[in-house]
């Protein structure tokens, strides 16, 4: 068992089963970061000339010259393996990472930042998450009248009621749609309290989507007007719902509950086995305001993925005690 550190290709490894958010370990992911101007490692453990693990991590920068590294939804452990190899392919992955990432004799790495599918460490340190740790998820190798049958009732009379109103949809591999998405975005997430992006995040991610022909705006309209907009990706068996907005203003006319459906149906079209609906509430009441999103995309019917979430490997633990305050301080501030 040996651990590799080359920019190479994982893809093969990561699609042979469905993870939720494994697209971010992904090639497209690796492009992503590099027109984000991000430095990153790309790490495999191989044996017998097989590979066995993989993990893409990338360096975040902090105040006062130190940053930590990052593993987005990884690193991702062969699921063939006994339960004895998977901790011994993981063990290499985090007692190497730091050596790896440093370029000087300055260790300036406060933290390892993971996210596990489901194996955790006792050296681990549970933080809070930063991509999902609970998602939805909708099995969709099924006839389209029986996905329609395992709906709520609600949901199918509002998507029957969109057309009624005259709402429509269309997707768009145009990057001149982006300005409605963003539009929309901006208004959500005012309304919801959610921090967004910047606008130069997502042109720069549909960018990189489009190059890997891995994703594609979602649009619904009504009389020509875009009133809901939804951002997917396509990776291995799955479609995921990464981000998503509407217009209040036209809330009566249900779009979004049309728009799922159809880049549900699309998607099944296309072959694809698993419908991503991304981020839930968790279950511990963390996440208050994700209630509303979490009902709503339960309301298709599918079932729980469930992981451990972000957990740190602390390198540094005086300085970590220094982000945690300042992460504190931070809170207090913005109330």
């Amino acid at each position: 068992m040996e651990l590799v550190n080359k920019k190479n290709n994982y893809d093969e490894f990561l699609k042979t089963r469905f993870i939720s958010g494994n697209f971010l370990q992904s090639s497209i992911w690796q492009d992503f970061l590099d027109k984000q101007k991000k430095v990153f490692w790309q790490v495999a453990v191989i044996e017998n000339n097989q590979t066995i693990a993989s993990c893409l991590l990338y360096e975040n920068k902090l105040m006062m010259g130190r940053s930590y590294l990052y593993a987005p939804k990884g690193p991702i452990i062969s699921n063939e393996l006994s339960d004895q190899k998977i901790k011994q392919a993981l063990g290499l992955i985090l007692s190497r990472a730091r050596d790896i990432a440093i370029s000087t004799t300055k260790k300036e790495e406060i933290f390892f930042k993971v996210e596990l599918e489901k194996e955790n460490l006792p050296e681990l340190t549970k933080c809070p998450d930063v991509q999902p740790r609970d998602t939805w998820v909708l099995d969709i190798d099924k006839d389209p009248k029986e996905l329609l049958g395992d709906m709520h009732q609600k949901t199918r009379y509002n998507i029957a009621l969109a057309r009624r109103h005259g709402v429509t949809t269309r997707f768009s591999k145009d990057e001149k749609d982006i300005k409605d998405f963003l539009r929309l975005i901006k208004k959500t997430y005012s309304r919801n309290q959610i921090t967004a992006h910047s606008d130069d995040y997502y042109k720069t991610l549909f960018k990189v989507l489009l190059r890997h022909g891995a994703g594609q705006l979602c649009l619904a309209e009504v009389n020509k007007k875009v009133i809901a907009a939804n951002m997917i990706i396509r990776f291995g068996p799955a479609v995921t719902y990464l981000h998503g907005a509407s217009d209040y203003k036209f809330r009566k006319h249900m779009a979004p509950q049309l728009l799922q459906w159809e880049t549900i149906k699309q998607s099944i079209e296309l072959g694809y086995k698993v419908y991503d609906f991304w981020g839930i509430a968790p279950e511990d009441d963390s996440k208050p305001n994700w209630a509303g999103i979490t009902r709503f995309k339960k309301s298709f019917g599918g079932r729980a993925v469930t992981s451990p979430g972000s957990h740190n490997l602390i390198y540094d633990k005086n300085w970590y005690k220094v982000y945690q305050l300042i992460g504190r301080l931070r809170k207090v501030i913005k109330r």
